[in-house]
């Protein structure tokens, strides 16, 4: 099931061409969305992301908080993954990761050193460190679906980006399908974009089947619903409401 944490961390998908310009408003502090996880129409768990502003060494940074847990007793998930980015790079600063979801467990926490061009990768279970050559603007899955929000989908299409996941290098791409229609509690139907994600995160994608989201078209780009095949069954994560600052077109429905 650790399907499901890879499905979380494409959940806020919009994409890119990644450009040196300033990302800060792509983040924005005191945004809440909060989904459903089914599995086969039933309610597994229910996740939670967070953005807010820290402070750390002098610095101000844009801090991302995904928790994750489950409903029912039959599978137990328990998953807390915070994420700290410099919002005028988009560039991860670190990335702890705390995952339990059945009988598997880890604990890791990853630090970027862009101007070293190194990455520390820690398994905190096995007592292991190890450090991973990166270049001075690699990112991770969540600073990179955050930095993009300000892209067209067309430009990414057949392109393939290289990012950090999990303390290895892994290549992402996409194929874009035909719009389509999407139903979200409190919003009725939302007009979004396709996408099918294309990478080698625990050969998920191409090798045990297809992965689709549906991206809004209504700013700002949020993932409505992901859908995907699991050895019995199938999961789908269904989006139930964005809170935040702002007057938005999620703040703005919210709010008739």
């Amino acid at each position: 099931m650790k399907k499901i944490r890879t499905l979380l961390f494409l959940v806020f998908l919009y994409l890119p061409t990644l450009k040196a310009e300033d990302y800060s408003d792509c983040f924005f502090p005191g945004e809440v969305t909060k989904y459903k996880i089914y599995w086969m129409g039933i309610p597994l768990a229910w996740s939670q992301t967070t953005t807010d502003s820290i402070t750390k060494d002098g610095k101000k940074l844009i801090r991302i908080t995904v928790i994750t847990q489950n409903y029912i007793p039959v599978y137990s998930v328990d998953d807390r993954t915070v994420i700290l980015i410099d919002p005028a790079t988009a560039l991860p600063i670190s990335i702890d990761i705390t995952l339990n979801e059945g009988s598997v467990h880890e604990k890791t926490i990853t630090t970027f050193f862009h101007d070293k061009k190194v990455a520390v990768f820690q398994d905190r279970i096995a007592k292991t460190i190890k450090e991973i050559p990166i270049n001075k603007t690699t990112k991770d899955l969540y600073s990179f679906i955050y930095s993009v929000r300000k892209h067209k989908l067309k430009e990414i299409a057949g392109k393939k980006y290289k990012l950090l996941v999990d303390g290895k290098m892994y290549e992402l791409g996409f194929k874009i399908h035909p719009d389509k229609k999407i139903s979200v509690p409190e919003y009725g139907d939302v007009l979004c974009t396709t996408i099918e994600p294309i990478a080698q995160f625990d050969g998920i994608f191409i090798r045990k089947g297809k992965i689709l989201f549906w991206v809004s078209k209504e700013n700002p780009h949020i993932i409505t619903c992901a859908k995907t095949k699991v050895a019995v069954g199938k999961i789908t994560i269904q989006l139930q409401s964005v809170s935040g600052p702002g007057k938005d077109f999620w703040i703005k429905k919210k709010e008739q």
